[in-house]
């Protein structure tokens, strides 16, 4: 699968965009979406990326394909493509109107935002705003805007500070986050989560991650089971899994799927995409090519 860096993305599926757009490497991007996906090659692979994305629809609707389930955005709407999840665009209406913002990890050290990290990380990936929240967030947005293009597409603090503004704001209406102070084990789960991101494919034991955090392996299933509820094994499996359905849409076979995913057998593979899900590789293959949607 495409591990795509935010000029791969555009190269690879916005043909129609300008040379200086896919030149344009700022650690933070906006776009209008109908400049920018307009043209959008479909149907599109799933793939990663090295960045986050947010779209904000304001007219039209879009549907998007995000870590096993799809999303179905109209106005007042918002898609979170955090780093390294699975995601593909699956439909754009004609009449699409809003806006793409990029933003790169290490942007999230600037300022006030290292102590909202843990919280933004966590955010649900679909949100819907409440007029309020909708109102400040697009009246905010075509300043940004306007900053880029005046400082010739480069960030500055106040692009910067409008970044942090935007997802503070999408934070106040996610009522699935519990906003505390970032602590020691939520810093490590986040670290955990790059890490795995990275290296699951290759790498399936706790005690590889525990070894690059230079922590025990003990300490490390207690702090990401504390935050997530999830242990970090849990983590590992269920990445591989959600890699796997991705992989399933396409027309490999279930062995080369297991053997892409550096499992020992396919007998395994499907053991354990049964155990999670309840039903094996070729049944959820057959109803994903029926058009049904899987949780």
């Amino acid at each position: 699968m495409e591990i795509l860096s935010n000029f791969q993305y555009k190269k690879l599926f916005l043909p129609n965009i300008t040379g200086k757009i896919l030149a344009n490497n700022a650690e933070i991007q906006l776009y209008r979406l109908e400049d920018y996906l307009k043209g959008i090659l479909m149907p599109v692979i799933p793939y990663r990326t090295t960045f986050n994305f947010i779209i904000f629809v304001t007219r039209g609707h879009i549907k998007q394909y995000l870590e096993n389930e799809e999303f179905h955005a109209e106005k007042g709407g918002v898609i979170f493509i955090k780093q390294g999840t699975i995601t593909a665009t699956l439909e754009l209406s004609e009449d699409i109107e809003g806006f793409f913002l990029a933003y790169e990890n290490n942007v999230l050290s600037e300022q006030e935002l290292p102590k909202h990290k843990s919280s933004i990380f966590f955010m649900t990936p679909f949100l819907e705003l409440d007029s309020l929240t909708y109102g400040t967030i697009t009246q905010l947005l075509p300043i940004m805007e306007q900053e880029l293009w005046i400082n010739g597409l480069n960030i500055n603090d106040i692009v910067v500070t409008m970044l942090h503004l935007i997802l503070i704001k999408m934070l106040s209406v996610d009522s699935n986050i519990h906003h505390k102070s970032a602590t020691r084990s939520m810093e490590l789960s986040l670290q955990f989560r790059d890490l795995l991101f990275k290296h699951h494919v290759t790498e399936k034991k706790v005690v590889f991650y525990a070894a690059k955090l230079s922590v025990t392996e003990n300490y490390l299933n207690k702090c990401v089971k504390n935050v997530t509820q999830k242990s970090p094994k849990q983590w590992i499996n269920e990445i591989d899994i959600n890699y796997s359905k991705a992989l399933l849409h396409s027309s490999k076979d279930i062995a080369e799927i297991a053997y892409e995913l550096n499992f020992h057998t396919a007998s395994h593979f499907t053991q354990l995409f049964k155990k999670i899900t309840g039903i094996t590789p070729k049944i959820y293959r057959t109803q994903y090519l029926k058009g049904k949607v899987l949780d």
